[in-house]
């Protein structure tokens, strides 16, 4: 252990007992000190008699020096908690007693961090990568922690509405991103900034060739895309691309057997992708703080669009809890990424073995976590291929969660050579961007 571990901890003694003080005198300065937690306080004492106070106040109790003296036993409380009640004349400055406390609280947490980060980096026994993941996980807890959002009242809420109605219809577009699905585009709008977007599948549907394609569409368009595929490398991805709009059969490039034409097309192909707004990070044990820190990163660059290819394959950061809970952080974590920089989020998901026995995916086939249905604002299921003689590579794409807009349907058209969607019906606004 590090000796700068030895050093005497951040604290104010003073501003703890002045906070506690405070509440005594005034208790319902409580409702306005949701953000301040109990581990702000360094002092055990303090630590407990904040806890007991708040408990006390989420139960309606009456708050004061000879109550709060009775939630502990022994004389020795009692003289503590009169003598706190006595420090502070008036509570007029709680709140930055408050803050004092929960400053200190949080710069003992960080250098905590920091601390425990080093100790491990001069241990070796994790990777640097697994060690800087962890770091940046907690630090960004420390970053969140205490965060005092304010009510919006409605009528701001309302003013944002309309600016936002001026702008679709200055548009003449939906508010979404495109995904070049015209008639999906139509229908619900598009991806929508701060969402997280599910697209479900069983394995060998297409869900990577579809969020890809999607990916493409944006980037192409000069929109920066990140792709997190923890299952294909970067050069399949290109590959697969290239294949898709060039319309080479993929099968044919693996085997060798592409003529000067194929060989010319896919060039043409290739080329295009040198201008695409698209970066893939093909690392295979990408959490779901790793993600996240790439997204961070790239909003400052304008990032409109991320994909998590796909959504078991992300790394828990906690292997000890059973798997459900662990598909159950990382989505969350998906969901608050794309909330906080406010941009869509789409994670291609495998379906369970159930799902292989009905004609439409259900939500109840959601590997391995109910928590994806939960948090999740859009669930897609991409259904298998099912050829008839008028339609011989028809899919669909069904809407089966869509937390803000309305449920259905899109029948796609999948090329089995190119690995690539389109849409059966022509939608009346062909110019979606």
């Amino acid at each position: 252990m590090s000796s700068a571990n030895n050093t005497t901890p951040l604290h104010d003694r003073d501003a703890e007992v002045w906070t506690i003080g405070s509440i005594l005198l005034k208790p319902s300065i409580l409702d306005d000190l949701a953000w301040l937690s109990r581990d702000d306080f360094f002092h055990d004492d303090l630590r407990q008699l904040y806890g007991a106070a708040v408990d006390m106040h989420h139960r309606r109790e009456p708050i004061d020096a000879a109550v709060l003296g009775k939630q502990f036993a022994g004389d020795d409380w009692a003289a503590r908690i009169a003598e706190i009640a006595m420090a502070v004349p008036v509570a007029a400055h709680a709140h930055r007693y408050a803050e004092i406390v929960a400053d200190l609280g949080k710069r003992r947490r960080l250098r905590e961090i920091l601390l425990t980060g080093g100790d491990a980096v001069e241990q070796r026994d994790d990777a640097v990568d697994d060690v800087l993941e962890r770091v940046e996980s907690e630090l960004a807890g420390v970053r969140t922690a205490g965060e005092r959002g304010e009510p919006m009242p409605l009528s701001n809420a309302a003013i944002d509405a309309m600016a936002r109605i001026d702008e679709i219809e200055r548009r003449g577009t939906a508010w979404g991103l495109a995904t070049g699905l015209l008639e999906y585009d139509e229908k619900i709008g598009g991806l929508f900034p701060g969402e997280l977007t599910i697209l479900a599948a069983r394995p060998g549907v297409g869900k990577t060739s579809l969020a890809l394609q999607i990916a493409d569409h944006n980037a192409a368009r000069g929109r920066l895309v990140y792709f997190a595929s923890l299952e294909m490398s970067a050069v399949e991805l290109s590959t697969r691309l290239a294949c898709g709009k060039s319309g080479v059969s993929n099968h044919l490039l693996r085997s060798g057997r592409l003529n000067s034409m194929g060989r010319a097309s896919l060039a043409k192909a290739f080329q295009e992708q040198s201008t695409a707004a698209i970066e893939i990070h093909d690392r295979a044990a990408l959490t779901a703080a790793g993600i996240r820190r790439e997204i961070r990163k790239r909003k400052k660059r304008g990032l409109v669009l991320a994909v998590v290819d796909y959504l078991q394959l992300v790394t828990p950061e906690d292997r000890k809890v059973v798997r459900e809970q662990q598909v159950s952080r990382i989505v969350r974590v998906l969901k608050e990424t794309a909330l906080e920089y406010d941009v869509p989020i789409l994670c291609p998901c495998q379906l369970n073995r159930q799902a292989d026995s009905d004609d439409t995916p259900q939500l109840g086939h959601l590997r391995e976590s109910g928590a994806i249905e939960q948090d999740a604002d859009v669930v897609l299921f991409l259904s298998r291929h099912q050829p008839t003689k008028s339609e011989p590579y028809n899919t669909r794409l069904s809407i089966a969660k869509n937390r803000n807009g309305e449920m259905g349907e899109v029948g796609l058209y999948w090329e089995t050579s190119s690995t690539r969607f389109s849409c059966l019906a022509q939608p009346e606004f062909a110019d979606f961007p």
